[in-house]
């Protein structure tokens, strides 16, 4: 479930930094530097979303718990 999470939350930081105007902040934003550049950055956002949803999860989970 964790692998499926991270990879949904990954693509959809990909999607969502594709709204970015790259050539504001790159000299060259076609090349494959750049591209690597949006893969990482999609990569960290999408694992940090994540752990978000993982956590709250299992927070929510622990919810029951407690009463």
């Amino acid at each position: 479930m964790q692998l499926l999470i991270f990879l949904i939350t990954i693509v959809v930081a990909w999607y969502g930094l594709g709204s970015v105007k790259w050539d504001l902040f790159l000299r060259n934003h076609r090349t494959g530097q750049a591209l690597v550049l949006r893969l990482l950055l999609a990569i960290t956002v999408g694992f940090l979303v994540g752990q978000f949803f993982l956590q709250y999860l299992n927070a929510s989970l622990l919810l029951k718990n407690l009463f």
